[in-house]
Order: C-alpha cells, then structure tokens, then sequence
C-alpha cells in the first residue's frame, strides 16, 4: 500500500491568519514552512484594537462568519493556553443624543441570534463600573464580545506550528521576494531559498498584492498614499488605578479596552485625520487628545501618559469584504486577506484548511472569494 507523501504548504506570513492556518496546516499532517519578513504577530496584529465581535458587520453572511469567528477562538482557548491571551469580558457601548442606530443595530443584532441588549445608564455604570456614564445616556451590552491579546496568542500559535513540525523562518529567511505560481508554486526568499510547495497561502495583509505580479489581482484600497483610510492610530496609555476598565468600551468619540500596563485607545476621527505621512507634532496631538477623551470616559487615568503610539496601517480589500481562496489563473496561489483578522483567524484557518486537504471550497467561503473581482477574469500573469 503506497502512502501519499504530506503535501507541502508554504504559508507567508505570520500574523494572527497566517500563524492560525500554519498551526491548522500543521495539525492535519501537512509540511508546513511559515515565512515572515520579521518575528511572528510584529506588524498590523501587534497593534490591532483585537476586538472579537460580530457587531456591525453586514451582510448577513460576513455577520456570520464573524460570530462562528468568535465560537472558534472559544474552543480553541482551552488547549493554547487561553488565560495568557483570551478575554471574553463583554462590551459596553455608550449613545447618547441619537440612539436610534444603536437601538436598530440590537434589534437586528438578536433577530439575527446574536447575544445583544439594551440596557440604561444605571445598568451600564454596574456592567462596567470605571465608566463614566452621562445620565441621558443610552447603552448596549455585548456579552459574548471582547478581546485577544494577539502577541502571547502567536507566539502560542507559531510554538504548535512548530511542535507539529512546520518550519519556522523570520527575517531575510522569512521575505518573500519571488513567487511562481504553478502545478508546484515556488516562493524565492531574500536569502537565496527556493521553496518548492503543493499551496502557497498569501497571509501578508497589506503587503499581499507586492508579493508577485498573480497577487494584485487581490485588490486592496492603496495604504501608502496620502489621505489613505487604511492607516489608522493606536495609542497606548498607562498606568491605570484599580479598577480600570475591564471591558471593551465604544462611545462616538473614543474607543478603548485593556492593554498591559494601561489601555489601548482609537477614535474613528483620529483614523481618518492620520495616514503614514503625517507628521509627529500631529500625532502626539491627536495621542493627547485620545487620552483626554478617555479620561472622560473611564475612571482610573489621572496619573496616565501616552505610553506608545502608532500608525498601524491595516489591509482593507477594495469592497470590505475579505478576500479568501484559490487565486484565478495563478495555479498553487491561495490568497487570505482580512479587515477582521483577528476575529476571523480561528475559524478561517479551518476553512482554509478544509479547503486545501479536500480541494473543495467550504460553502462558508463562497461570498470572499477572489474571482469575485472583474480583474481575477484577465491576471495579470500570462
């Protein structure tokens, strides 16, 4: 009886997706070789707000690939050591003047099964007891929703990569600098590898569409330029006076949760006035004015700083929605690109992996993947 060889995968990068699928990958038996340009969950993951929900994401199938996103991380938590990275504490959003979105939003957010109330400002003040809730305020509990810590969590995903026998490469190991699709795709590094594959996954988030002339046709609004909506700003303050906030925290102008050491802060107003051109004086004004906002808001920041701040340029796919599948005409090519990596991570790896291990696409899948794009019809790749 002839055995198959295990089919080989070259996963390039290693962010919250990318370390997921490698550990997946890993786990049912493929040769799996992780390549990241730096150390593992260094770039957009370290800096992202992390926040699992399912809360305003329409349409109806991208709601629920987010919620079984959530369900995903939950059952994975017991066996990667959860308590050093997973917090399921719930969020509280505050309204006030106009309530009616709020109020429309959790009445389609439970018809849809998806746990969510209303509650007043004397509830919302026991819910999350640092918070500082103006009595005209309305207010929404989430309870199933919070956050990861996704540092702790990849390093946990890239150590079961690797005890499962994926091999790991960082720095100029770890760049892809070339990528031939084909019946066996072929990744060129910066150190002179080349690496010979089954499946190539593309998980390098913004970078994804510079990794080879097949891939910009997984299109992706431009990061770069000036103006841009994909960068956006990420203050971290501290220290914060027991009992700080335990909870996800939104109100219309500030965005918070727990970070260790203090909290990590974003505004939708600071997003859209920075991008990777702006200069520092701005920044640190724009930091200073989060951290006022947030004392407003929460209790437990009078002796607070601006710890760290940055802008973290996040991938955001042309239409919204992510991007996930076999690359049309760019054979061995499989492209996974999110705005919601870090809810969707644990659940997309499994898909993905059901999708490479079986050769047919999970229907869950059907509405991200890349043909739906008119340029997927004529890749740039002859």
């Amino acid at each position: 009886m002839h055995h198959m060889p295990p089919r080989r995968c070259v996963v390039i990068g290693a962010g919250v997706i990318g370390a997921s699928v490698a550990a997946a990958l890993a786990a049912s038996n493929m040769r799996v070789t992780l390549l990241d340009q730096d150390q593992p969950g260094r770039a957009t993951s370290r800096w992202s707000f992390a926040w699992l929900n399912s809360n305003d994401k329409a349409p109806r199938p991208y709601h629920d690939l987010n919620h079984a996103g959530m369900k995903a991380w939950a059952e994975l938590a017991p066996d990667l050591d959860g308590d050093a990275w997973y917090r399921p504490v719930g969020h509280v959003e505050l309204a006030t003047k106009d309530t009616a979105e709020l109020e429309a939003r959790v009445k389609r957010l439970t018809g849809w099964g998806y746990p969510a109330r209303l509650v007043d400002a004397a509830e919302a003040a026991v819910l999350e007891p640092a918070l500082r809730v103006p009595p005209d305020a309305a207010a929404a509990f989430f309870p199933g929703e919070g956050y990861l810590l996704t540092e702790p969590l990849i390093a946990r995903l890239v150590a079961r990569a690797e005890s499962l026998g994926a091999d790991i490469r960082t720095g100029e190991p770890g760049r892809a600098t070339g990528l031939e699709p084909g019946a066996a795709p072929r990744v060129r590094t910066a150190a002179g590898a080349v690496l010979e594959a089954d499946d190539v996954v593309c998980c390098a988030g913004r970078w994804t569409p510079a990794l080879a002339p097949a891939l910009v046709t997984v299109p992706l609004i431009a990061w770069d330029t000036r103006g841009s909506a994909a960068p956006g700003l990420v203050v971290r303050v501290g220290p914060v006076t027991p009992p700080g906030p335990a909870m996800v925290v939104h109100t219309r102008e500030i965005s918070l949760r727990p970070h260790p050491g203090g909290l990590h802060l974003e505004a939708p107003d600071a997003a859209d006035a920075v991008d990777l051109h702006t200069p520092e004086a701005e920044l640190n004004r724009w930091a200073a004015e989060l951290l006022r906002r947030a004392r407003r808001t929460v209790r437990g920041l009078d002796d607070a700083r601006v710890a760290e701040l940055k802008v973290c340029v996040r991938p955001l796919p042309a239409d919204g929605q992510s991007i996930v599948g076999r690359l049309p005409g760019a054979p061995g090519i499989y492209a996974a690109v999110t705005h919601s990596g870090v809810t969707l991570a644990a659940h997309l790896s499994r898909l993905i992996t059901a999708d490479l291990t079986t050769g047919t696409p999970p229907a869950a899948l059907a509405p991200h993947h890349p043909g739906r794009f008119p340029a997927a019809s004529h890749p740039a790749v002859s």
